[in-house]
């Protein structure tokens, strides 16, 4: 199964790649047919639409084998991250926000190895996909606040402070707990 999965995340590369390479001419033909504005900012939606077909047979698909639908999650995850990201930013015309919003790329492959996890009762994935998706927030955190305008650099700010002493109250309870009663 893993050796059909790789090869059709492969083949998905190869056309995404050859997409790209091609994006000028595509863009200048579907200028050529006269679709709106309007319309063509809601280009993400296909991203969307997309990831539901890995992620609702990933979810619901009940008789499938456990290793395929989780295979198909995190692809399925990771579309729909992106998609609404890039949804968001083609809507209200924020391109420069991709300075901070690429950690969606992690954090979207991390929530989709953790969903992997749960589907396939494999506690690795959920280990790796809690700490990739918390070290996205992580990046997030620090990119909004340096690139992301005032209101992001005080949110930041406290959301890293809020972070730094939830981390410290924890090791500090760990030190605490350790030491015990003196005798």
């Amino acid at each position: 199964m893993s050796r059909t999965i790789e090869l059709l995340l492969g083949l998905m590369l190869v056309v995404i790649g050859l997409l790209v390479l091609a994006s000028e001419p595509i863009g200048r033909w579907i200028g050529s047919l006269g679709i709106s504005d309007d319309l063509l900012d809601w280009w993400p939606a296909l991203l969307i639409g997309l990831s539901l077909f890995f992620v609702l047979p990933a979810l619901f698909g009940g008789r499938q084998n456990r290793r395929l639908r989780a295979g198909m999650v995190i692809p399925g995850v990771f579309l729909a991250g992106v998609g609404i990201a890039l949804l968001f930013t083609s809507l209200n015309d924020r391109w420069e926000a991709w300075s901070y919003l690429w950690t969606i790329v992690p954090f979207s492959i991390g929530i989709g190895l953790y969903a992997a996890g749960l589907i396939a009762d494999a506690p690795a994935f959920k280990w790796i996909g809690s700490g990739m998706a918390a070290g996205a927030v992580v990046a997030y955190l620090a990119f909004a606040t340096a690139f992301g305008g005032e209101a992001f650099r005080v949110v930041g700010s406290i959301a890293i402070i809020a972070l730094g002493l939830a981390l410290l109250a924890g090791g500090l309870a760990e030190r605490l707990s350790r030491k015990g009663p003196a005798a």
